[in-house]
């Protein structure tokens, strides 16, 4: 399993983020303080997937579309298409609160034993979820999620074999390419380019061309290759920034690494989305 943990204070928000790697799984213990995730706003992925979602809000205030909110704890059974890959037509729905804290398991369709999609409503976890839920929020660790996933298991939420499937030596060559990404990770870089992680890594173009492209499909991150996990990966930052109370476009533009307010608004129309000035007003946190 490879992690990474990172923080960010901006414009009166906070941002802290643990992500968890398998290949059958993906873990994101998310800390949001006055900030709001609104997946109308979430740039689509190139390239479908068999991926779902187990999201489950351990505070804040989750608000489907077209209905009443919900209060966590709770817990959604969530199709890609309305969380990573959000398409026209879709539900979407909104997450937010003075402080939010989210644990997102990323698994094969086959792997989550609950009806998926938004419009089933809130999910029952079964016994010792909660507790599981609440160390792992205390203590983003490899241990607190193996728990998790066997507790998860036990309860008929996910399937019982996720655990086992775990890798416990990865590969020299994702070693080394973690080894790498950790830091860019943990730095919220989103805007670096090949050749200075070829730099880093000290390998040819052509070497770390062929380990990202394996490392990315291996563990099932979002786009077509790095490229266009970066692009996607900046662009989700600059929606959830956005939202910050204090913040500016520009202040964003600059944090997330693109060149200038008008470079971030061509990437949003790129990606069809409103200018950012239209996000900043639909997203923005406030306190009432």
């Amino acid at each position: 399993m490879l992690s990474a943990t990172s923080q960010l204070e901006f414009g009166g928000s906070l941002l802290r983020s643990s992500v968890f790697l398998e290949r059958r799984l993906r873990v994101h213990v998310v800390r949001r303080d006055r900030l709001v995730y609104d997946t109308r706003y979430a740039p689509p992925a190139r390239r479908p997937s068999a991926f779902v979602h187990l999201f489950a809000q351990l505070s804040g205030t989750l608000r489907p579309s077209g209905a009443a909110a919900v209060t966590a704890p709770c817990a959604f059974a969530l199709a890609e298409t309305e969380f990573d890959r959000v398409v026209p037509g879709s539900l979407t729905f909104r997450s937010h609160g003075a402080r939010c804290t989210i644990v997102e398991i990323r698994v094969p369709a086959d792997d989550l034993r609950r009806p998926i999609g938004l419009d089933h409503g809130p999910i029952a976890l079964g016994p010792g979820a909660g507790d599981a839920y609440r160390a792992l929020e205390a203590d983003p660790s490899e241990p607190a999620v193996h728990r998790l996933l066997t507790v998860l298991g036990a309860g008929g939420v996910l399937s019982t074999d996720l655990t086992a499937s775990v890798v416990a030596d990865e590969p020299e060559r994702f070693r080394r390419v973690w080894a790498v990404m950790r830091p860019l990770y943990q730095n919220l870089s989103a805007s670096v380019s090949l050749k200075q992680i070829a730099a880093f890594a000290g390998l040819s173009l052509r070497q770390l061309g062929r380990d990202l492209t394996e490392f990315t499909r291996t563990f099932g991150l979002f786009g077509a290759g790095f490229r266009d996990a970066m692009r996607i990966l900046r662009l989700r930052a600059a929606v959830l920034l956005l939202s910050a109370p204090d913040a500016t476009p520009g202040d964003v533009a600059r944090i997330v690494g693109y060149g200038s307010l008008d470079a971030m608004g061509r990437a949003f129309r790129d990606a069809q989305l409103p200018a950012p000035s239209l996000v900043q007003s639909a997203v923005r946190y406030r306190d009432a």
